[in-house]
């Protein structure tokens, strides 16, 4: 049967009694518990399950960037909030933040649950894995993951610029080369006290043009990351000015690169997000993976750089009849904005 504890206590009690996959490292999880206090922390299990999950407040208007712009309709968005159960970890929402055996009974779940929420967000790899009775989820695509297969042969970045098609490695080489006075450091628990601030409105800068917002993440717990050594913090400094910072989670063969921030006005003319991705690259092959992970924001300029989409969905359901065929022809609409996708290397044109 399935139990959902919301106390952390009992929760550490219950949770380390199975080997939980990586990002339900009952460590890591009470890093997000401890500096998000604001949104409802839920997690459910039983002989074999553990899985993670948020309620949270959202806005509507939140999402209007996957829609076409309608100035009435943005109007009647901004008065629309959703207390929204996420059945994952809303701040990395394409990781998996389970693990079951056998197929979950969502409704056996839901019942569990005595909070009140309106809509419920599902990612596609949680539902796939669910018996659903009565499927009356609308399937959305959502902004595509980006993801660098790391080569065997690369043993250094100047192996990966030679793989590169002569466009794309004459842009990647001129970005080291006008960013060579940044200095780029592994910053400590300390360090990112101390730079705190600058942290969060670096974060800030880059978080407030993404297509979907969720729950605020507090940049603070950086610091704890850090301490327990689930997460490294690279710093980028300009004249000992932080103009930007990057973050990175090993797993296994995987590097993944999924809070950064960075100085947008500089950026401009300073490509200061360019040498984060290099960097990042640069990471990866270091530590010998066999993939990089960059997330879901900027996707066209991350194919600059020889990274592909893996499509996302989500599935979706407003639990208030009358509002869902209020908004049905609202989230009918919503759409992943088009972009081109670069064939930065070599062999993907000989494979056209």
């Amino acid at each position: 049967m399935i139990k959902l504890v919301t106390d952390f206590e009992e929760v550490k009690k219950e949770w380390a009694k199975t080997k939980p996959a990586d990002f339900l490292n009952i460590d890591f999880l009470n890093i997000y518990y401890q500096h998000h206090p604001h949104i409802k922390h839920l997690f459910f299990l039983d002989n074999n399950l553990r899985l993670y999950a948020h309620i949270f407040n959202l806005t509507f208007n939140k999402t209007k960037n996957y829609l076409y712009t309608n100035f009435i309709r943005d109007l009647i968005l901004n008065f629309i909030n959703f207390n929204v159960l996420y059945l994952t970890n809303s701040y990395i929402t394409n990781v998996p933040a389970f693990t079951s055996n056998k197929l979950i009974d969502l409704e056996e779940l839901l019942k569990k649950i005595k909070t009140n929420y309106s809509l419920i967000v599902i990612p596609d790899f949680l539902f796939k894995n669910m018996i659903v009775k009565k499927n009356d989820y609308i399937k959305i695509e959502v902004e595509e993951e980006m993801v660098l297969n790391i080569k065997d042969k690369w043993n250094t970045l100047e192996d990966y610029f030679s793989d590169l098609r002569k466009k794309y490695r004459k842009k990647t080489i001129n970005i080291m080369r006008r960013t060579h006075d940044l200095s780029i450091k592994t910053l400590t628990s300390h360090e990112l006290e101390l730079y705190s601030k600058e942290i969060k409105n670096l974060f800030h800068q880059v978080a407030i043009s993404s297509s979907f917002k969720g729950p605020k993440f507090n940049t603070n717990s950086f610091v704890s990351f850090v301490k327990k050594e689930l997460m490294s913090i690279e710093g980028y400094f300009l004249k000992k000015r932080l103009v930007g910072f990057s973050s990175s989670i090993q797993k296994n063969n995987i590097l993944y690169s999924y809070f950064v921030g960075f100085d947008k006005e500089l950026n401009q003319s300073y490509p200061i997000y360019g040498r984060i991705l290099l960097q990042n690259i640069k990471t990866a092959i270091r530590l010998d993976k066999k993939q990089l992970i960059l997330g879901r924001t900027a996707n066209e300029y991350k194919s600059n750089f020889g990274a592909f989409p893996i499509k996302s969905f989500i599935f979706l359901k407003i639990k208030n009849n009358l509002l869902r065929t209020i908004l049905k022809p609202i989230y009918s609409k919503i759409r992943l904005k088009k972009w081109i996708k670069r064939r930065a290397f070599k062999e993907e044109i000989k494979k056209k």
